[in-house]
């Protein structure tokens, strides 16, 4: 082969490689990914968030109130201590106060937004106002927050640029309805188009973000897991069962103590799981079954370690990796189970990507 044949076929390979990467930006911009799963997450965080703060009621005051050890006064100092109080330091200290009448107001706010958000009602505003509800309550408790607290609030600032209610929610049966009028938008059909691609890219880097964050999360906590000896050896679950902080149910606990090698599998599976757990969740045969491992993981973390909300927030995390064709598989199966003997499914079910009446 001469010199000039190498350099054309260096040319041709550069031409189709700009090309691949011009189309593939250009589909970013055309068709949003995984508008059922987005859907799942605003309805999954918001759910938690609102179920959290319900189930903390008769402890508010005392966790982020005017009750808590944790003064306005010394919170204030914290927040001169690390920097806090610059422009947005308002925002931080929104919750120490030393009023039960202002708590309890912006506690009950943060409910209304958190069942508003599930819902789907205007749901461009109340991502918005969602995490401004989130911010406030992280940082009031920022000397007791968990990974549950971290991970629910990157999840609601990521979701503020995904289009999170084109599906399940009141804006989508909203516009079904208004899908007959044919109105045109008063800005112009070029404006709308540069709008609609501006958004479906905007969804798309949110839920990639997401996913991205996720797989930052499995991967690190494997990495810190096989630094220990105990994980290496497959003890860690077994010592981890004989302490008292993890005895949710000390039988079962003592049940897996007593089964050593049952323990160690755990203790492996728990580890290459998540070590992973980014190259085989794109594979689409070994997407589901690392799915449901890490699934039975979170189950067993809620349930032995009692960190139900931890375990929650990751499993809508791991909702992301869920593609179109699954919610619709599971919707198509959700209306035969519900219909009547001898009527079958209600109808077709729709193509994937695309809902009778909702826009796409």
């Amino acid at each position: 082969m001469t010199t000039r044949q190498v350099w054309r076929l260096g040319n041709e390979r550069v031409h189709l490689s700009v090309r691949g990467a011009g189309e593939t930006l250009r589909g970013l911009t055309l068709r949003p990914l995984a508008p059922y799963s987005a859907a799942a997450l605003r309805i999954g965080l918001a759910g938690l968030f609102t179920v959290h703060l319900l189930r903390e009621l008769p402890h508010a005051g005392r966790l982020w109130g005017p009750d808590s050890p944790f003064t306005a006064a010394l919170f204030a100092e914290t927040m001169r201590t690390r920097g806090w109080d610059g422009a947005f330091g308002w925002w931080y200290g929104l919750l120490a106060t030393d009023s039960v009448a202002v708590f309890y107001g912006w506690y009950t706010i943060a409910l209304a937004v958190g069942v508003l958000y599930a819902l789907g009602w205007h749901t461009r505003l109340m991502a918005v106002l969602f995490v401004f509800v989130v911010v406030a309550f992280y940082f009031r408790g920022c000397m007791a927050n968990s990974g549950w607290a971290l991970l629910s609030l990157l999840f609601a600032n990521y979701l503020v640029f995904c289009a999170s209610g084109r599906h399940w929610s009141l804006d989508a049966r909203r516009r079904a309805r208004r899908a007959g009028s044919g109105g045109r938008p008063p800005w112009g059909d070029e404006t709308e188009e540069l709008r609609r691609r501006a958004v479906t890219f905007l969804h798309n880097a949110g839920l990639g973000v997401i996913a991205l964050q996720v797989m930052v999360v499995y991967t690190s906590a494997a990495m810190y897991k096989i630094r220990g000896v105990s994980w290496r050896e497959g003890t860690a679950i077994h010592y981890a069962m004989l302490s008292d902080d993890f005895s949710t149910f000390p039988e079962l606990s003592a049940w897996i103590v007593s089964h050593g090698t049952f323990a160690a599998f755990l203790a492996y599976a728990t580890v290459f799981s998540q070590l992973f757990f980014a190259a085989l969740v794109f594979n689409r045969r070994l997407k589901y079954a690392v799915l449901v491992v890490m699934l039975a993981t979170h189950v067993g973390i809620g349930v032995l370690m009692a960190l139900p909300l931890f375990s929650a927030i990751t499993v809508v995390g791991d909702l992301v990796f869920l593609p179109t064709t699954f919610w619709l598989a599971a919707a198509r199966f959700v209306r035969v189970w519900r219909a009547a003997p001898g009527e079958g499914a209600a109808g077709p079910a729709p193509r994937a990507g695309v809902e009778p009446g909702v826009e796409a």
